[in-house]
């Protein structure tokens, strides 16, 4: 019987990231003779895709998404495609966006198997990668680096409805440094329609481009600390009396989300607040550095605000961990790009320091991050992935996945 817990479950991660960082090595190697990375952006969208697009039933939230592409028409049956979209008595459909329900329409009449919604799903992320790494990063290879240590592994895995949403807004960036408020809308309208967290992008467009005053941001940053280390509880009191005050299921669900120690409790001193807390003081601590080599004070504020934004909701809403893995991932995008402005900065010296301490913490992180059995990794041209062996695992694993300290 396989263990739970294992270090061999974290092999492929970490060869998946050596491999990208041997193209991190190639890439600054080509660019020091101006030579073309053409071959190196290939390259990389290939093993992301060879990677993600190719993975057999890992992690979670396959049990969401195979009984929706299960359960889906054909456009030859337009009854039933009628059925698909209105139909609101299925469990597994109530929360499934329109947007979403037609992108598994069309795929289910070209491919029925499931696995090709997985493809298509890493194939579209990865051309939007690509654009967004082209346009915005000074080191392509890093930014792919730096997707997989922050967040792009649950990006991949289990949000393939959300991941639609945050890379229709990271393609809007360019609308709303242009001040282009239809376009803007209209891309983040769509993402909408693929998850509705995309919602929170919408205000963004009024101020995201403007500079915070530096008070603020330090101040914030003290004051989110302060709350962070103290554990001080100031949003389960709203939930709880907002829940009480609407009553039936939402009073029901506040006081399980309130009361649950998976959901509720803070994260305390662990590497990911010191990563994040180092990672703020590093990034505004070369802010004007920065800013001269990006030249372009709209991008720079973009860029920051966003990280911004993701390090306060990390230290503001410590006392929630389901609302710190829901909002910050929609403002990761910031690390991707931040990063690789930053090692572009540095001299010789500190850009070899950079590199040896992000491989030894990505090594760390993939080791760490992925040693449990659900992301025991499974590709469809060598194994052959079961959907009822998944529901097994997940079932027999998940609560001592969830709940390590009480197994």
């Amino acid at each position: 019987m396989e263990p739970t817990f294992s270090y061999s479950y974290s092999y492929p991660y970490i060869i998946f990231l050596l491999v990208y960082f041997l193209f991190f090595l190639w890439e600054n190697k080509i660019r020091k003779s101006d030579g073309n990375i053409n071959i190196i952006r290939y390259l990389s969208m290939f093993i992301f895709l060879f990677f993600f697009g190719l993975r057999g039933y890992l992690d979670t939230d396959f049990v969401v998404y195979y009984p929706v592409y299960e359960g889906a028409p054909t456009l030859a049956d337009t009854k039933e495609v009628w059925s698909f979209f209105s139909n609101i008595k299925d469990d597994y459909l109530l929360k499934i966006e329109p947007g979403f329900r037609i992108l598994v329409v069309l795929l289910k009449s070209i491919c029925p198997d499931y696995f090709f919604l997985q493809f298509v799903s890493s194939l579209i992320d990865v051309l939007f990668l690509n654009y967004f790494f082209k346009k915005y990063s000074p080191q392509y290879v890093l930014g792919f680096i730096v997707f997989i240590l922050f967040s792009g592994l649950i990006i991949e895995f289990n949000l393939l409805r959300n991941s639609k949403a945050i890379f229709l807004f990271i393609y809007s960036l360019q609308f709303l440094k242009e001040r282009n408020a239809t376009k803007y809308f209209i891309c983040n309208g769509i993402g909408l329609l693929f998850h509705s967290s995309a919602i929170f992008y919408f205000p963004l467009y009024f101020f995201l481009h403007k500079k915070i005053p530096p008070a603020f941001v330090w101040g914030a940053f003290v004051l989110g600390n302060v709350l962070y280390l103290g554990q001080i509880k100031y949003i389960t009191p709203i939930i709880v009396g907002l829940g009480n005050f609407l009553g039936g299921s939402y009073s029901l669900m506040a006081e399980f989300y309130s009361a649950s120690d998976i959901y509720s409790a803070g994260y305390g001193i662990t590497m990911g607040y010191l990563e994040k807390v180092s990672t703020f003081i590093l990034f505004y601590s070369f802010y004007k550095k920065i800013g001269e080599y990006i030249n372009d004070d709209d991008l720079l504020n973009i860029f920051f605000n966003l990280f911004f934004i993701f390090s306060i909701t990390y230290l503001f809403l410590s006392e929630y961990t389901i609302l710190i893995d829901r909002i910050t991932t929609l403002f990761v995008m910031s690390y991707w790009i931040l990063y690789p402005y930053l090692y572009s900065i540095l001299n010789k010296m500190f850009k070899m320091v950079f590199a040896i301490v992000l491989l030894m913490f990505g090594v760390y992180k993939m080791a760490n991050g992925n040693n449990f059995i659900i992301r025991k990794y499974e590709n469809i041209l060598w194994n052959k992935p079961s959907i009822s062996r998944a529901y097994y695992i997940l079932s027999k694993h998940l609560d001592k996945i969830l709940n390590p300290k009480k197994n």
